[in-house]
């Protein structure tokens, strides 16, 4: 089968609704790999080669490097062997009217290649030595020609942007495609330092994306390089971004290198194909049951007003997909959506997740640290568990959501910030307001309307759905054919009363898909608990917690864990610092 053209293969993906996955590949068992692991789209660039010498991308540009000859060694070599039904773009660097380059497009078309890539581009590089290539004819003005001369040969043509200015410019010269770069791909140890960089990259590219926009209302773009090399960073990309897919080269490339970039493919993809349509669903929510759809209504309504939003649901509901699709359908939507887990957090480091701190305000504070409020500023944040709040932490919360304005640790100066904030909590508010264990005020302040995200066993009609859903990214990841349930684990399914919700059912299926080998799933290893049992701990959590059956649940989970709370938390579907709240309730 022939490989799809460039501008075939992004409107195929809209109409099935899911997202592209490019490799850029530095060797031909980087190649096979990808296109094994169901890669849609390979971009062979001369940077592939020094990256696997050990070198960045900016060696492309060194003074020995024949970036054109490099590049079609790289694709005879190690890339076309490989690329069968895979859609291949081509670097090409030069001004496609000087004899040299034209021939080199001349022997691209020879070989097959119908697509190129302006490359090494002048937008990876800044100060001095950017200056001197513009100076010399080689700026964005040049890239852009270059590309309109490969279209009159019959090429179809892909940019790379790395400023929204840029961006705007290139889609309007009429590429076919733009990969939206965030520089060099970057692995970064630390958790939280992980955290705020990815949520500052998705703002940045959600500015070049807008700007593209701007050129070209329907320029398909791809996101590429910076902080994002896991799958869950990809997640948290596409659930708040429109763009098209994602494009990673030494992202995939890891030893050992069959193994790790097949594996790693295939988790991006299953990531990029599970969407959902606009028949099942509102964006990455899936659900036509009449719950969800009052919840579509009234969350579309709600989004477009600059109000304060209280999400409550039980554990495992999807909380967090409301609060981001409040985000998406908001005037924000191009700003930052930044989370913050508030029963994740010890309660010495909460006013420093939230407000930031000067270098030097405590000891460990080696730098400055930007809190979730200004990485938030113009956009929305989502608190997570609020419930969780200790009155120390309430009391700060609601002076900067009443001042809008806060204050680093360490610092002098109040930095006013504009921030929409959606709350979620498992736990019922207004019963925590009338026993004391949450500021009224607050919560009048978080809540000014609030949404129930109904539990999974009131969504009999979103069953099915859901474990299609799953069942399609789980193939991709496992890389084998599902072809559905059988009728006697459909029947389970059904019976269960689901207290871990779609977090639960989605462990079930994955774990039925691990252990059987037939592509019908049996269900043959899980024992469902009738709706006539508790329903805990979630439902329990929103009713109200009291009585023998909660009780009854907390001392299960801590018998099944052997006394370990954090493991009993675990199962009850709660934080640890949760379940001791409890416990301290019920006088354990």
């Amino acid at each position: 089968m022939p490989a799809p053209t460039l501008s075939a293969l992004f409107p195929d993906a809209r109409r099935r609704r899911a997202r592209v996955i490019g490799v850029v590949p530095g060797s031909g068992e980087c190649a096979r790999a990808a296109v094994d692991a169901g890669a849609d789209l390979m971009i062979a660039l001369n940077s592939g080669m020094f990256r696997t010498m050990g070198l960045g991308s900016v060696a492309a540009y060194m003074p020995y490097a024949d970036a054109n000859e490099q590049t079609e060694r790289l694709l005879g070599e190690h890339i076309l062997p490989h690329a069968r039904a895979c859609t291949l773009v081509a670097g090409v660097f030069g001004d496609a009217s000087e004899p040299d380059v034209a021939d080199y497009l001349r022997r691209l078309t020879s070989r097959g290649v119908r697509a190129v890539a302006y490359w090494p581009s002048v937008g990876q590089l800044e100060g001095p030595v950017r200056s001197a290539l513009e100076a010399d004819g080689c700026g964005l003005e040049r890239e852009i020609e270059t590309l309109r001369r490969a279209r009159a040969m019959g090429f179809e043509t892909c940019a790379f942007a790395f400023a929204p200015d840029e961006a705007r410019r290139l889609a309007a010269s009429g590429v076919d495609c733009l990969v939206l770069s965030l520089g060099l791909t970057r692995a970064i140890a630390d958790v939280d330092d992980k955290r705020d960089q990815v949520q500052r990259a998705i703002q940045s590219l959600n500015a070049m994306h807008a700007s593209a926009l701007q050129g070209r209302a329907d320029v398909p773009c791809l996101a590429y390089g910076g902080p994002l090399t896991s799958p869950e960073d990809l997640e948290l990309l596409f659930r708040q971004s429109a763009l098209d897919g994602f494009a990673g080269g030494s992202v995939f490339e890891r030893l050992p290198l069959l193994d790790i970039t097949g594996a790693t493919v295939r988790r991006f993809k299953s990531v990029a194909a599970m969407r959902g349509d606009g028949r099942s669903g509102l964006g990455d929510m899936i659900g036509r049951s009449p719950p969800m759809l009052e919840l579509f209504k009234l969350l579309q309504r709600v989004a477009p007003f600059d109000v304060s939003v209280c999400v409550e649901g039980e554990t495992g509901t999807g909380k967090e997909l409301v609060a981001t699709q409040l985000h998406r359908l908001s005037h924000r939507a191009h700003q930052p959506f930044v989370t913050l887990n508030c029963g994740a957090l010890p309660e010495t480091l909460l006013e420093s997740e939230l407000f930031g701190h000067e270098k030097g305000a405590f000891t460990g504070a080696e730098r400055r640290r930007l809190g979730k409020f200004e990485l938030a500023h113009r956009g929305t944040m989502f608190l997570d568990e609020v419930a969780s709040l200790s009155p120390h932490g309430q009391v700060s919360l609601l002076r900067a959501l009443q001042q809008r304005e806060i204050m680093r640790i360490g610092g002098e100066a109040m930095i006013p910030v504009d921030v929409r904030v959606i709350a979620a909590s498992n736990e019922n508010l207004p019963d925590l307001v009338a026993r004391g264990r949450f500021r009224a005020d607050l919560y009048h302040r978080l809540n000014q309307i609030t949404l129930d995200v109904p539990p999974l066993r009131e969504r009999g009609a979103d069953l099915r759905l859901l474990a299609e859903e799953f069942l399609g990214r789980f193939e991709i990841q496992l890389d084998r054919p599902l072809s559905g349930l059988s009728d006697r684990f459909w029947t389970k399914l059904t019976a269960h009363s689901w207290p871990g919700n779609i977090r639960e059912l989605q462990h079930v299926l994955m774990h039925a898909a691990l252990r059987e080998d037939g592509p019908l799933l049996e269900g043959r290893h899980f024992a469902p608990a009738t709706r006539g049992a508790s329903p805990l701990p979630g439902a329990a959590v929103t009713a109200g917690r009291s009585g023998e059956a909660w009780r009854s649940a907390i001392a299960r989970a801590l018998k099944d864990a052997r006394g370990n709370k954090s493991r009993a938390a675990a199962a009850l579907g709660v934080t640890r610092r949760t379940l001791y709240k409890w416990l301290e309730e019920i006088g354990s």
